[in-house]
């Protein structure tokens, strides 16, 4: 990608944290929280590319290459497809990702996201302005930036009248493309943020053009098995947990508002699986019924941006080898805090 050699200059010349400080008043954080290799020791651990190996990494990337590398593999390639070939403007979509990366107070993802808007031309004050949303921004743009906010921050409060709002703006695919962009932005933010990584010396990296070659699934990961404590917990652990809604809910309580939940008409038409299935490429993933509604929104809607994220939870399925039970906890621990029916 190309950028603009005026608007490149003014921004190197303040230098990143500069730019932080700017448009939040922070410098940038500290060191790392784990060991960062260099960009070849990184390529050697990645899988196999056909094409664009050997460049710069970004931080991430050096964190996880060795832990996990093809999910690594996954998530630069991802990485590539939400910032160059997402159907959403390229404004728009630097937009929004700065402003889950201010929502969440993540400077790396701050500066990443104001690197790919000087590369479209746009100037220090037109993005310190993103903090400052009011008349002057389109009804369109500011309709999905505040939408984009208040996913990050407290994604159950959102209402069916802004996501009608925003899908007559934007139409059902495009707004699949925000919430997919949003998703991904707090995912990066969340990994970026637990690891302390800060920006690159010489500045926040292009997307890598890299692909890499295709890899065979691996066995089904066993299962450990589940020892079974020594002796029952007594009434004491129960008092300590302090979540009074989930303490006071019974069964049956559950089973009426899971199918209240079913009852619900949807904010945006489901596709059906006959009609997904042509857009899922010849293989196993073809030829097995898929019925899961969200899958089915994303894939039907925005297939590439789908599939980038798949790979990455099929490759960190497959690597990090986790206890099911350890990993649907750690689920429901998470949807819980967030409030998320699902």
């Amino acid at each position: 990608m190309r950028h603009d050699s005026r608007t490149w200059r003014q921004m190197t010349a303040l230098g990143w944290a500069g730019v932080l400080v700017l448009a939040w008043g922070r410098p940038l954080a500290a060191e790392a929280r784990v060991l960062l290799l260099s960009d070849a020791e990184a390529w050697q651990r990645l899988p196999k590319a056909e094409e664009g190996a050997g460049g710069r990494l970004p931080a991430w990337a050096r964190a996880l290459a060795t832990s996990l590398p093809r999910t690594t593999a996954a998530m630069l390639e991802l990485d590539w497809r939400q910032r160059t070939e997402s159907p959403l403007d390229r404004t728009l979509r630097g937009k929004l990702r700065w402003t889950v990366a201010r929502a969440n107070r993540c400077e790396y993802s701050m500066a990443y996201a104001a690197a790919d808007l000087v590369r479209v031309g746009l100037d220090q004050e037109k993005i310190a302005a993103l903090d400052r949303l009011d008349d002057s921004t389109p009804p369109a743009e500011r309709a999905a930036l505040a939408f984009a906010r208040k996913l990050t921050l407290s994604g159950s409060a959102v209402t069916d009248d802004e996501v009608a709002a925003l899908a007559e703006h934007y139409g059902d695919q495009q707004l699949v493309a925000i919430v997919l962009l949003v998703a991904y932005g707090n995912f990066q933010d969340r990994l970026v943020l637990a690891l302390g990584l800060e920006v690159e010396p010489d500045g926040p990296l292009p997307p890598v053009a890299v692909r890499f070659s295709a890899m065979p699934d691996t066995e089904p990961t066993a299962v450990p098995e589940r020892t079974p404590p020594a002796e029952p917990p007594d009434e004491q652990t129960a008092q300590n947990v302090a979540d009074a809604n989930w303490l006071s809910a019974d069964f049956d309580d559950l089973q009426d508002k899971l199918e209240a939940q079913r009852c619900r008409p949807p904010r945006i038409a489901v596709p059906s699986w006959e009609e997904v299935r042509e857009l899922v490429p010849p293989g196993p993933d073809r030829e097995q019924r898929l019925d899961i509604l969200w899958s089915l929104v994303c894939i039907g809607y925005q297939p590439e941006l789908a599939r980038g994220w798949s790979a990455c939870t099929r490759g960190f399925r497959e690597e990090a080898k986790q206890s099911l039970v350890f990993e649907q906890s750690l689920f429901w621990v998470i949807t819980r805090s967030i409030d998320c029916f699902y």
